[in-house]
């Protein structure tokens, strides 16, 4: 598996797709760091959008991080990322924040998803 790191400063109130696993590929998607960079208390939510069911299933939603503070998610657990599956991240009105994920990605021969 090959790790890929992807950052993003957010736009406030904006869901924005940080990551789509490309064709004939799975990834682990095992860190999630939100990071509230304002100066008052901001919400942080995050989606894992599966594609083969057309779903998007919060992961956190409308977190509470207060000034200056920040949200991680890691360990011994991983979410796993199918062809096509988004990870989406928004941030609260307003807000300042910046958010990175981690993704380990493996190519694979067969296709999981027509297409």
């Amino acid at each position: 598996m090959r790790p890929i790191s992807v950052g993003k400063n957010l736009v406030a109130n904006t869901k924005t797709t940080l990551y789509t696993v490309p064709i004939q590929n799975i990834g682990k998607w095992n860190l999630l760091y939100a990071v509230n960079n304002s100066t008052s208390a901001k919400t942080f939510s995050a989606w894992w959008y599966d594609y083969s069911t057309n779903t998007e299933i919060a992961i956190v939603q409308d977190y509470p991080l207060t000034a200056k503070s920040f949200l991680k998610i890691d360990g011994g657990a991983y979410t796993l990322l199918e062809e096509r599956d988004e990870i989406r991240v928004q941030s609260e009105t307003g807000s300042t924040a910046s958010v990175v994920v981690t993704i380990e990605q493996e190519y694979t021969s067969v296709k999981q998803h027509g297409g």
